[in-house]
C-alpha cells in the first residue's frame, strides 16, 4: 500500500490526465450544434434570466430543475475570461466538473478497498471512451455523470452513523442529478431509498424517520425553482413524459431483453466492447457476490447492484430505440460494482494481485480508448468556424452577412461565434465574409 504523500501524488496526476485526454483539442473540434449554442446563449446571459427548470428533453418535457444551467453560467464566469466567452470555455466547464467527480470517486473509493483497485474502478470510469468523448461537450447527460459519482463519493465517507448533515448533503447531491438529466434516477432513486433504509437495518426506526423528513425537506427545497416555473407556466409539460407512457401503457413486460440491454450498453460505455455473453456472466456473478457480501450495507448497495436493477425494471416495458448516453450514469456503477466483487475475496494477498493485473490492463487500453474518443462528439469544422470568426472581428466589427465555405450541421448558426466575440451582422455592414476551410476569410465589399 503506498503512503499517503504517494497517492496524494497519484491522485493529483490522476486529475490532471484525465482532465487532459477530455480537453487537449477542445478548441479544434468543440461540438457546436443547435442544442449547444442554446444552451450557451443562456450561460452568457444575466443570472436574472436563468430558467428555472432544466432542458427540453427527448423523452418529454424538461428537466425537473435548473442545476444544468445554473453550472454552465457558473462555469462561464470561470472559464469564459480566459477564452473570450466562446462556447467552448462550457466544454472546460463540463470537463472539470467530471475530472472533479472522478478524483473525488477515487478518494473516497479508497478509503473503502486497497489503493490500486480503487485506482483501476476510477480510471476505468473515466477513460470509457464514450465518456471521454461527451465529457466536454455542452450537454446535460455528463453533468448528470459528473453529479451521480459525487453522490456515490458522498455515499461511500457516510460511514456507521451519519450526521443529519451528511444526510442531507447526500441527497442534495443525488437529487441534483436528477434535476440535471433523469436517467440519474437509476442511482439517485437507490441512494435516497438507503439514506433511510440503513437505520432501520440497524434497528434505528427513530433516525430512519429523521432521515426520511431530511430527504423530504431537501428534494422540496431543491424543487422550489421548479414549482415556481410551474405556477408560471402551468401548461408546460414536465419530467421525462415518453418515459412515463411508457409505463402507464405497457404491453409487454421483458425482463429478459431489458437485462440484455442494461448490460451491453453498460459495458460498451466502460470497455467499448461489443454484445458479449463473457459480460453478461462476470456482470451476473458480480451482482450476486457483492448482493450477498454487503447485503446489510444499502449505501454500497446502492452505488453499485441496485441500479442496475432499477434500470432492468424500468427499461422492461421499453418498446422504443436506446441511445447510450442514458446509461451515462450506470457505468459508474457498474464498474464499482466489478471492483467490489473483488475487493470480497477475503484473501487480502489475492485482492491486491488482481486489483494490479486490472490497474495494467486499464492502463495498457488507454492509448485505445482515447484512440476511440475521438469518434464520438467530435467536430473538426470548429477550428475554422473559430479562427474565421475572431479574423473577420478583427478586420470589420460590423458584417453585412457572414457565410461559409465548407459543410456544417443544420443546427449550425455559422455567425454565432462572430456575434459572441462581438461582431454584428446588419444591413449598414460593407462588407460579406466567407470563411474558408482552413480559418482563413476573403472579404467582398457590398456594391
Amino acid at each position: 500500500m503506498p503512503g499517503p504523500r504517494v497517492r496524494a501524488a497519484v491522485a493529483v496526476a490522476f486529475f490532471t490526465y484525465v482532465l487532459l485526454i477530455r480537453t487537449h483539442d477542445i478548441t479544434s473540434t468543440f461540438l457546436l450544434l443547435g442544442e449547444q449554442m442554446r444552451d450557451w446563449t443562456v450561460a452568457l446571459g444575466s443570472w436574472r434570466d436563468l430558467p428555472l427548470t432544466g432542458t427540453p428533453s427527448t423523452a418529454g418535457g424538461r428537466g425537473f430543475g435548473p442545476i444544468y444551467y445554473w453550472l454552465l453560467w457558473f462555469g462561464r464566469h470561470v472559464f469564459g475570461p480566459f477564452t473570450d466567452h466562446l462556447p467552448h470555455a462550457g466544454g472546460i466547464t463540463v470537463a472539470v466538473l467530471q475530472s472533479a467527480a472522478d478524483i473525488w470517486l477515487l478518494v473516497a473509493l479508497s478509503r473503502q478497498v486497497p489503493f490500486f483497485l480503487a485506482l483501476a474502478v476510477a480510471l476505468a470510469i473515466a477513460t470509457g471512451p464514450f465518456d471521454v468523448g461527451i465529457s466536454s461537450v455542452i450537454w446535460n447527460p455528463p453533468v448528470a455523470t459528473a453529479l451521480v459519482k459525487m453522490t456515490m463519493a458522498l455515499v461511500l465517507c457516510l460511514g456507521e452513523s451519519p450526521s443529519l448533515w451528511r444526510i442531507a448533503a447526500t441527497a442534495a447531491m443525488a437529487w441534483l442529478s436528477v434535476q440535471a438529466h433523469s436517467s440519474a434516477i437509476f442511482v439517485a432513486g437507490p441512494v435516497l431509498a438507503a439514506l433511510v433504509i440503513q437505520p432501520l437495518l440497524r434497528h434505528a426506526p427513530q433516525r430512519a424517520m429523521e432521515a426520511a423528513r431530511v430527504v423530504v425537506e431537501v428534494i422540496v427545497l431543491l424543487q422550489l425553482p421548479y414549482i415556481v416555473a410551474q405556477f408560471r407556466t402551468p401548461a408546460g409539460a414536465s419530467g421525462p413524459t415518453v418515459v412515463f407512457d411508457s409505463l402507464a401503457h405497457a404491453a409487454t413486460v421483458s425482463v429478459g431483453a431489458s437485462v440484455s440491454h442494461v448490460v451491453n450498453i453498460t459495458t460498451w460505455l466502460l470497455f467499448h466492447t461489443d454484445d458479449s455473453w463473457v459480460y453478461g456472466l462476470l456482470t451476473g456473478m458480480a451482482w450476486v457476490v457483492v448482493a450477498w457480501r454487503w447485503r446489510r450495507d444499502a449505501g454500497l448497495l446502492a452505488i453499485s447492484v441496485v441500479p442496475l436493477v432499477a434500470a432492468t425494471a424500468l427499461f422492461s416495458t421499453w418498446t422504443r430505440a436506446y441511445d447510450s448516453y442514458w446509461f451515462l450514469t450506470l457505468a459508474p456503477a457498474m464498474a464499482l460494482m466489478f471492483g467490489l466483487a473483488v475487493a470480497a475475496i477475503p484473501r487480502a494477498g489475492v485482492v491486491e494481485k488482481i486489483s494490479m493485473g486490472l490497474l495494467a490492463g486499464i492502463v495498457y487500453l488507454q492509448p485505445s480508448h482515447i484512440e476511440v474518443s475521438a469518434q464520438f462528439f467530435k467536430y473538426p469544422q470548429y477550428r475554422a468556424l473559430l479562427d474565421g470568426s475572431r479574423a473577420a472581428r478583427r478586420r470589420a466589427p460590423v458584417l453585412r452577412d457572414l457565410r461559409v465555405a465548407f459543410e456544417v450541421h443544420p443546427t449550425t448558426d455559422v455567425q454565432y461565434l462572430y456575434r459572441v466575440l462581438g461582431g454584428r451582422v446588419g444591413d449598414d455592414g460593407a462588407h460579406v465574409a466567407v470563411i474558408q476551410p482552413d480559418g482563413t476569410v476573403i472579404f467582398s465589399p457590398v456594391p
